[in-house]
């Protein structure tokens, strides 16, 4: 495929589906992990408990979560522009890209690092420390052009990168972006909040358990391994710092959870229930698309539920969904499709672009939760043109010369 073939659209990809992909995660060590061995050239490994992350001295922090940049080596120069003038009007201290970072348009190795290099150098290049998740389509290029850049290899590649918080991976957990980032109190060495990162997987089984899929989710869905590990590692983290860390949890498909709290019913997509599901949950913003979960429900809402210690969980995967909810204690919500080479609302018109966006967080130590609350920001309203033909830029970005492209 050349870089400005379009993929077929994630709505007929629903009854298909890839082999899962074998990755592995972090060490289980409360913060940001030990990091793994990796090839030069790397930055020096963290140590246990170091945290990068930290409250400023008035007691504030602030998230910036990108979603689904999903583009080739020439991405969409819009793409760029807004997540540029997002950082600079907001300045936050950690931004995110959470999943499908990339599409499947790459044809070599490097196409794939260019394309990434693209999309994280907005963070690099202002020195905000940043990490990515990963999506269904972060490994396309390997079926769909032969690359050999799987999560692993991205992993590693990204954290060359001096401002990059992803860790290594550890092949005892499914997954290559799993990670618990601590944020440190502005006075002291304890965190006082938490941000959590999953690999929510790519795509299920063509015929689990020897059964056709045929009708249902096709998509992947956290492990238990991945379950236990929080668990594990929010219970080791609470017991180190004598109480339990407040967070946020990032990962690109959502929960059944998601589907139930819009529709306000469990098993039913008509809007029956919606208007009571507003009233109840606070729902705020908008749908325009299906909830693509996961085939199977995986429990990390429940998991989440009785740990007691996550307030949200954000995710993104259908990129004109921008809703958000507190569902019985946790907020489930979504940021909206960032990049401009992707679908959108209305394909070919002039609305495709007008959801383009991104979704910050606001934190506050001196507050009884820390978490103070979440908006969106849109592409349509920092004056970045909505026309609906693709602007690549004319080359790739550069590579920072620390970094092997």
């Amino acid at each position: 495929m050349s870089e400005n073939t379009p993929r077929p659209s994630r709505r007929n990809l629903i009854t298909g589906g890839s082999a899962l992909a074998a990755a592995g995660v972090l060490s289980a060590a409360p913060a940001v992990a030990q990091a793994a061995p990796a090839t030069a050239p790397q930055r020096r490994g963290r140590g246990h408990g170091q945290m990068p992350l930290s409250f400023g001295k008035n007691g504030k922090f602030k998230i910036v979560q990108f979603n689904d940049t999903q583009d080739g080596p020439r991405t969409d120069r819009r793409t760029l522009e807004f997540m540029g003038k997002v950082l600079d009007r907001e300045k936050p201290q950690f931004a995110l890209i959470n999943g499908d970072v990339i599409n499947g348009s790459p044809r070599t190795d490097r196409e794939v690092k260019q394309a990434i290099n693209n999309v994280v150098m907005p963070m690099e290049s202002r020195g905000i420390k940043w990490a990515v998740t990963f999506g269904n389509h972060d490994e396309d290029s390997t079926e769909d052009n032969g690359t050999n850049m799987y999560e692993p290899q991205l992993v590693e590649f990204v954290r060359q990168y001096k401002h990059n918080l992803n860790p290594g991976d550890d092949q005892k957990v499914f997954g290559s972006s799993n990670a618990q980032l601590l944020i440190r109190a502005s006075r002291g060495n304890a965190p006082a909040f938490a941000v959590w990162l999953l690999d929510s997987g790519r795509y299920a089984e063509d015929k689990p358990g020897g059964q056709d899929r045929e009708g249902l989710m096709g998509y992947d869905w956290i492990r238990p391994q991945q379950i236990r590990w929080y668990n594990d590692l929010s219970a080791e983290t609470e017991r180190r710092y004598g109480k339990k860390v407040p967070g946020l949890m990032y990962f690109h498909i959502p929960t059944w959870e998601h589907h139930h709290m819009w529709y306000g019913q469990q098993f039913s997509s008509d809007d029956d229930g919606h208007a009571a599901a507003v009233k109840r949950h606070g729902i705020v913003g908008e749908k325009h698309e299906g909830v693509y979960t996961a085939m199977i429900n995986s429990g990390i809402y429940a998991a989440a539920k009785e740990r007691g210690d996550i307030l949200g969980m954000y995710c993104g995967h259908d990129h004109i969904n921008t809703y958000m909810g507190n569902y019985f204690g946790i907020e489930l919500g979504y940021g909206p499709g960032t990049g401009f080479g992707t679908y959108g609302l209305n394909d070919g018109t002039r609305d495709q672009h007008t959801l383009r966006g991104a979704r910050v967080f606001e934190l506050n130590e001196r507050t009884e939760r820390v978490y103070t609350g979440t908006r969106l920001v849109f592409a349509k309203d920092l004056g970045i043109d909505m026309a609906p033909e693709t602007q690549p830029i004319a080359r790739p970005e550069r590579f920072p010369r620390y970094v092997r492209g």
